[in-house]
């Protein structure tokens, strides 16, 4: 377990410093900021987020280590090691593309998760920029949908290692073509779509949930595309002052009235 620990920790970190050299050379969103500056706005906020995912995880993994014995979840199916494991994995995905979704679809809900969207620049930093609330309820409510599923900290550590590349990727900033977006998106959710998703308009960034697989947005309805996004304006509408891309700001955002 801690060799895949370290295997993830180490690729999360190493694809994101890659990722954001890469959008430096080839940029999609051309010309729009100062990307240290944003960078350091973003990452203060994921260094906060870090005081509630860390002590978070470990109870996470003794809590998954004990419930095992009483409820096997999928595992108790005696299916082979590696169909119960993707099983598992599948099953965490289509409740994060949910959880996804219900930030968007219910308002209490919503006041914290704009603070993701209200960043009117992405890249890849965007990916680590939640609210520290929002952050709580997601770590909170994964606990019952893992041991439902029969989950261990191996397969988070797993789900973990193939989903935030993920994330990285289509939150980035990096110029890619457009046929390996079409084929990406086959599979996992693209740059393209991902773009798209953090639209000013409404209609717009209501789509395109998902976080490690595309299929749920094709079976539910919420996939989307726009040919030609290179204009497109991002975050939210009269969010992009100074005043209001400042940690502080982001922090109190929801609790304003």
């Amino acid at each position: 377990m801690e060799s895949l620990a370290f295997t993830s920790y180490t690729t999360i970190i190493t694809l994101a410093v890659l990722f954001w050299l890469l959008e430096g050379v080839f940029p999609f969103f051309r010309d729009r900021f100062n990307r240290k500056k944003h960078a350091a706005l973003n990452l203060s906020i994921a260094a906060l987020n870090l005081v509630v995912l860390l002590p978070s995880g470990i109870l996470l993994a003794l809590v998954l280590e004990h419930t095992q014995a009483w409820w096997p979840g999928l595992k108790g199916l005696d299916l082979p090691f590696p169909v119960q494991t993707a099983l598992i994995l599948v099953g965490f995905d289509f409740w994060m593309y949910t959880w996804h979704r219900m930030n968007h679809k219910i308002d209490f809900l919503w006041r914290f998760h704009s603070v993701h969207h209200s960043d009117p620049l992405l890249d890849v930093t965007t990916a680590w920029r939640f609210h520290v609330v929002e952050i709580i309820f997601s770590e909170a409510l994964r606990f019952p949908v893992l041991i439902l599923l029969g989950a261990g900290i191996q397969e988070l550590l797993l789900y973990s290692l193939i989903m935030t590349p993920v994330i990285e990727l289509h939150h980035s900033n990096v110029s890619i073509p457009d046929r390996l977006d079409r084929v990406l998106r086959v599979i996992i959710p693209s740059p393209l779509m991902h773009r798209l998703h953090h639209s000013t308009l409404r209609a717009e960034h209501d789509s395109n949930y998902g976080s490690m697989l595309s299929v749920w947005d094709r079976l539910l309805g919420s996939f989307q595309l726009k040919p030609d996004i290179r204009n497109m304006p991002l975050g939210l509408t009269g969010e992009s002052a100074t005043g209001q891309q400042r940690t502080r700001a982001l922090l109190l955002r929801p609790f304003r009235p």
